[in-house]
């Protein structure tokens, strides 16, 4: 994948996760309860932040 896809996919993740954590944090969804959910997400997506701009770093060498 892109580090430009990296960064955008990571920076969704992060939006998501943190709108399911502080909006929906007392919500179920399926097994899931939003709070714990959107946690994962956003660390997840800074993962995915950081990989993006490890690539992006790279490239410029």
């Amino acid at each position: 994948m892109s580090s430009t896809m990296h960064l955008f996919t990571g920076t969704l993740l992060v939006v998501v996760g943190a709108a399911l954590a502080l909006a929906f944090g007392d919500n179920e969804f399926g097994w899931f309860q939003g709070r714990p959910l959107g946690i994962v997400l956003v660390v997840v997506g800074l993962f995915d932040l950081a990989q993006g701009i490890a690539e992006r770093r790279k490239d410029r060498e």
